[in-house]
């Protein structure tokens, strides 16, 4: 029986199909510094995008069942002695029992890769209705200040916001210690590093 022309179409156009390298687009991850508060965000984890980057202030939103959520990141000074975090957590603890319909949930301790952090959460109703909060207070990586992240979303998200909290303090560095490594990064913050 002789070969069909249409059999070897389909058959060569199969081959050239299936021998096509399809490159795919892989986005970079978005590298967020601030040069007010000494840190850089190594890549921006889902589903957080910014709303403010530059000051004394580094501030996130990230989308959720319930409604969005909100992450400010501030730095205290620059101490000559310790700093005192479970001193810290004690206070945020006080301030959340104190504050409307207020609730402590309890705190941990963390092991970060710049050193012991500890978390307070609790929920309390606030301007706009009842709201839940998760403060992490660690060391800064870069220097001797207290470097604190808050975030508040609605309430009854807590573990899929603390979730999405822990892998954002894990892209956290210092702007120092990313200049150590000897790669050039853009500063997204508008300021010279």
């Amino acid at each position: 029986m002789k070969p069909k022309p249409l059999v070897f179409i389909a058959l060569a156009t199969t081959i050239m199909h299936c021998s096509e390298v399809r490159e795919t687009e892989v986005a970079e991850p978005l590298r967020i510094e601030n040069a007010d508060l000494g840190i850089a965000i190594a890549a921006l984890p889902e589903p957080f995008s910014v709303v403010e980057v530059s000051g004394p202030i580094l501030e996130l939103t990230a989308a959720g069942e319930g409604g969005s959520g909100t992450v400010i990141i501030t730095a205290g000074p620059e101490e000559a002695f310790g700093i005192n975090l479970v001193a810290a957590v004690k206070e945020r603890k006080a301030i959340f029992e104190s504050a409307p319909d207020g609730h402590y949930f309890g705190n941990r301790e963390l092991g970060t890769p710049h050193g012991t952090a500890f978390t307070a959460r609790g929920a309390y109703t606030g301007e706009s209705g009842p709201v839940e909060e998760t403060w992490v207070y660690s060391i800064h990586p870069g220097a001797n200040r207290l470097l604190t992240i808050t975030y508040t979303y609605p309430p009854g998200e807590s573990e899929v916001r603390v979730n999405q909290l822990l892998l954002l303090l894990g892209e956290i560095e210092g702007l120092a210690e990313a200049e150590g490594e000897g790669e050039g990064f853009e500063n997204q913050s508008g300021g010279d590093t």
